[in-house]
């Protein structure tokens, strides 16, 4: 996911661009597999005993979305907005 990222200066949200902002990001992290992630929001499994191979390389795969998607998230905002979302947990709730 960063590897697109890292050559592109991400958009930054401020005060006055909020419409602007969003379609670009929603965009970005569409191309990124993260809009997915963000729209339905990750929940992070109490109990994984049992699962197969699959389902754990599937969870693995999901965090690591969500994880990047975040972060995403917490570069894209100026200092206000990072004040804001710097306690969540989830790209869903930034």
């Amino acid at each position: 996911m960063e590897s697109v990222t890292s050559n592109v200066p991400l958009p930054r949200l401020t005060k006055v661009n909020y419409e602007n902002w969003s379609i670009q990001m929603k965009v970005l992290l569409g191309s990124q597999d993260g809009w997915e992630v963000v729209q339905e929001g990750f929940v992070e499994p109490t109990i994984t005993a049992g699962y197969t191979a699959a389902q754990n390389k599937a969870l693995k795969e999901m965090r690591s979305k969500d994880n990047a998607t975040l972060y995403m998230l917490f570069r894209a905002v100026d200092e206000s907005g990072f004040e804001k979302i710097a306690s969540a947990t989830t790209s869903k709730e930034a």
